[in-house]
């Protein structure tokens, strides 16, 4: 070895060293962010999700047992992991996966830009996914599913450095159909691959393309897809019924929104944007494509960084819903592209602006929900119903919530015989209205609980009466919290019962051009920013 191999060594040990001191700098900074709202009880996807997770395996009927779910089965399966440990558990799965998110995306920009770069994009990751505003404090399927998709572009950035970029290719195919398998709006890892391998073949001369590169991306990409089919198979889900769950489902749910009164464009003003905004998203957009800009002539770089962010923003844009949490989507692209515009730019001013908007994000966003706790506790209606239920259930007692409350039935701790645990489930699914009849005209599978926690007439639905009807028929109300009635099934109503607690539950309402009320779960309460 010679004396500019050691140097060269040595370098390359002590830039490891320092990248490794400052992802533990971010890390505590995501710790520091996140630690006074690890307690704050599960949210209605997260308790709806632990719920489904709970319970797989443990039941027959659809995908995931008794439970029908618009998600992938990967989701799932990281969820079942996560309760394990409880709320904590899967509260643990949200910090894993934003450290994880930060050493991603440092790698990118030191890949592409260095280890200033580097530095500046770890910052910005570190206090853009731990975000209150966005929900990115809890454990959201878009923070999840962010981290596949980050190693995902990771991946294609080596192999294009690389002399044989098989496995590279491979990973990142991979990786990106892993990233759908959790939340399947997840798409721009896979574009981004797809347009990497295009850019490589229209510039074959310099990039040395050959064929067998989309032969490895390819059976990378076909790998997840393989086992979960495979896993089909072997326990008789049905290929037809996985697709209407993660892409059926969704075209009829869109179409479904946009035929309410209140359309996606609607949504997205009044309810997308101000979130854009608040959360500190927009203000990087400028940064992310000035870089694009500057570095155009690289496209083998460029463009598939390019469509990461861009077909992020369309995954958020095509939801037609427009909750704190789908935003963060696109920001591992965002904090890439912002740092390492940051950290070439000769404008002081602005970056001293942006750095300082980030120390606002940071402190302000744990100032904002240390304050919202205090004002309006978090699922407090959710946590004082399920502890009515708990206190007077017995063994094989059942649960329904009207029309849903995901999380309610997590925290409550019964099965429910209703497989739709979402308002939009049971307003999208074709029979989901009718089924529900069914189920309350039976007298073996009619819960032995009901709790109304939106009215039957809610979204246009029961404009018949007869669900009204049904429940009045079969169900005595025993108590109500927190304005939410509770009824048990007559045929039961004879049992002692621990009296309904008088639990007076704080609202703050929020302003009213702040969405349609309709779009916020409940309508009344700043729980919407719980999610």
């Amino acid at each position: 070895m010679t004396l500019l191999d050691d140097r060269v060594e040595l370098f390359t040990t002590r830039l490891r060293g320092s990248m490794g001191r400052w992802w533990l700098l971010c890390a505590t900074i995501v710790v520091a962010l996140r630690v006074p709202f690890l307690g704050v009880p599960l949210g209605i996807d997260e308790g709806g999700d632990s719920f489904v997770a709970r319970a797989w395996g443990t039941t027959e009927g659809s995908m995931y047992g008794n439970s029908w779910l618009d998600r992938p089965p990967l989701l799932v399966m990281v969820y079942k992991l996560g309760v394990l440990g409880g709320d904590i558990g899967v509260r643990l799965l949200g910090l894993a996966a934003a450290l994880l998110l930060v050493a991603g995306t440092m790698a990118i920009a030191h890949s592409i830009s260095g280890s200033h770069a580097a530095r500046v994009t770890g910052v910005i990751t570190a206090v853009m996914t731990s975000s209150v505003v966005l929900g990115a404090v809890f454990t959201d399927n878009e923070l999840l599913a962010t981290v596949p998709a980050t190693l995902s572009i990771l991946m294609l950035v080596r192999a294009r450095d690389a002399v044989e970029p098989r496995v590279w290719l491979f990973a990142s195919g991979f990786l990106a159909t892993c990233a759908l398998l959790i939340k399947q709006s997840f798409g721009e890892a896979l574009v981004a691959g797809a347009v990497f391998l295009a850019v490589s073949w229209v510039t074959r001369v310099g990039s040395g393309f050959r064929s067998r590169w989309v032969t490895w991306w390819v059976i990378g990409t076909a790998a997840p897809v393989a086992i979960t089919f495979a896993w089909f198979e072997a326990y008789s889900v049905g290929a037809q019924r996985f697709v209407y769950a993660i892409a059926g489902f969704r075209v009829d749910s869109l179409n479904q929104l946009h035929a309410s009164p209140h359309g996606a464009g609607y949504m997205l003003m009044h309810l997308g944007l101000p979130i854009a905004i608040a959360s500190g998203c927009l203000f990087l957009v400028p940064w992310s494509v000035s870089w694009l800009l500057r570095h155009r002539a690289d496209p083998r770089l460029v463009l598939p960084l390019a469509a990461w962010l861009a077909v992020g923003f369309v995954g958020v844009a095509g939801g037609g819903n427009y909750y704190p949490h789908y935003f963060i989507q696109p920001l591992a692209a965002l904090a890439v592209l912002t740092g390492c515009a940051l950290a070439v730019t000769t404008r002081r001013r602005l970056f001293a602006a942006t750095a300082g908007l980030l120390a606002v994000l940071a402190v302000g966003n744990v100032a904002v929900g240390a304050t919202l706790k205090s004002v309006n506790p978090p699922q407090q209606r959710t946590l004082a119903v399920a502890d009515y239920l708990r206190s007077n259930a017995e063994t094989d007692d059942s649960l329904y919530v009207l029309y849903a409350r995901a999380n309610l039935l997590y925290y409550a701790q019964m099965r429910t015989p209703y497989p739709y645990s979402w308002s939009q489930m049971v307003r999208t699914v074709p029979d989901a209205e009718a089924r529900l009849r069914t189920m309350l005209r039976s007298g073996t599978e009619r819960p032995t609980w009901i709790v109304e926690w939106q009215p039957a007439t809610l979204f246009g639905m029961d404009s018949s009466g007869e669900t009204r009807r049904l429940v009045a028929r079969h169900y005595v109300q025993t108590g109500e919290i927190c304005d939410k009635p509770i009824l048990i099934r007559k045929d039961e109503a004879d049992r002692d019962l621990v009296p309904a607690p008088d639990v007076k539950c704080a609202t703050l309402n929020l302003p009213k051009k702040l969405g349609p009320n309709n779009s916020r779960s409940p309508e009344d309460s700043a729980d919407y920013l719980w999610q």
